[in-house]
C-alpha cells in the first residue's frame, strides 16, 4: 500500500527511471488502438504551413 512518509527522494527518482524506461521502450502502445500512428512525419515548414491552412479551415 501506498504510505506517503515512506517515500524518499532516492525511491522517487528509482520509480521515476523505471516509468521513464516503460514509456521509452514502448510499454504503454498496447494502450493505444493499432490505427494510432507510432512514426510521425518530420516537422518542417511546410508542414507547419499545411497543418495551419487545415485548421483554418475547420475553423470556417
Amino acid at each position: 500500500m501506498f504510505e506517503p512518509d515512506a517515500r524518499t527522494a532516492s525511491r522517487v527518482t528509482a520509480d521515476v527511471a523505471e516509468l521513464d524506461a516503460v514509456v521509452h521502450g514502448g510499454g504503454f502502445w498496447r494502450l493505444v488502438p493499432d490505427s494510432v500512428p507510432r512514426v510521425y512525419a518530420p516537422l518542417t515548414p511546410e508542414l507547419l504551413r499545411r497543418v495551419e491552412q487545415g485548421l483554418k479551415r475547420v475553423a470556417e
